[in-house]
């Protein structure tokens, strides 16, 4: 499903509108492929009531709350450039008030060496992130910004592991923000397809081979059309009530 910047933003500002919905898809599975305690009536109920029901690491509250404010500020700043400053600045969001924020590993490159978890890659060295991210930045500039753009972007991103921690979801955020703002069908990585996300990832990273991780991505973007079958007739009313304007204005 393709959901324009001017279309999500306009949900946005609308109460009662679906763009909570696309919100929730997104949070819920991408906070648990991390881990995340929270189900998704949790988390509506904190999105609805501002209510935190379960029981939860602190870590885990602060991190979900924190999510729920980045998803909105991506949306706001849509249409800015992807640089360093902006990608560095939703890390910051993400683990604001954490343990890692204390720790001084929030909004900033990692600062000790780490692991890919589950995976016996190398990511990179802490003196070389700043580098990489520069380079991985500018062949995304450069390229065509297509799905396998896109992709390609993810592996790499995800290979570099420019954080201390956080890096999955921040890597999943920024895939939000290069699909609305070049008219990609959404990617929400679905919790049902983690297994074969963390495979394909895997593959992807380590043999330059995209298919599997393709295929996993086009089963996602399947999934969620069914999961926002309504949707459509609200993008289509929009992008039809917008004709209608322009032609009353000419």
């Amino acid at each position: 499903m393709i959901i324009t910047s001017e279309i999500l933003k306009l949900l946005k500002d609308t109460p009662n509108s679906s763009y909570e919905s696309v919100k929730t898809e997104f949070l819920y599975h991408s906070n648990k492929l991390e881990g995340s305690t929270f189900t998704k009536e949790n988390l509506e109920k904190y999105l609805q009531e501002n209510i935190i029901e379960g029981s939860h690491k602190i870590d885990n509250v602060y991190e979900t709350i924190n999510s729920t404010k980045l998803f909105d500020f991506v949306i706001d700043t849509l249409g800015e450039p992807l640089s360093k400053s902006p990608i560095l600045e939703f890390h910051r969001m993400l683990k604001d008030t954490t343990l890692d924020y204390e720790r001084g590993f929030a909004g900033c490159w990692k600062k000790i060496p780490n692991m890919i978890s589950g995976v016996d890659l190398k990511s990179a060295q802490p003196w070389e992130v700043d580098s990489k991210i520069e380079e991985l930045l500018k062949q995304w500039e450069d390229s065509g910004k297509t799905f396998e753009d896109i992709i390609k972007f993810h592996a790499q991103f995800e290979n570099i592991h420019p954080y201390q921690d956080g890096n999955g979801r921040i890597g999943r955020f920024i895939m939000l923000k290069q699909c609305v703002e070049n008219d990609v069908d959404l990617i929400l990585t679905d919790d049902q397809y983690s297994r074969e996300y963390k495979k394909a990832l895997y593959i992807a990273q380590s043999k330059k081979d995209y298919t599997m991780i393709s295929d996993v991505f086009k089963k996602c973007q399947s999934l969620l059309d069914q999961k926002l079958e309504f949707l459509k007739e609200t993008i289509e009313y929009i992008n039809q009530n917008r004709i209608e304007m322009n032609k009353q204005s000419m």
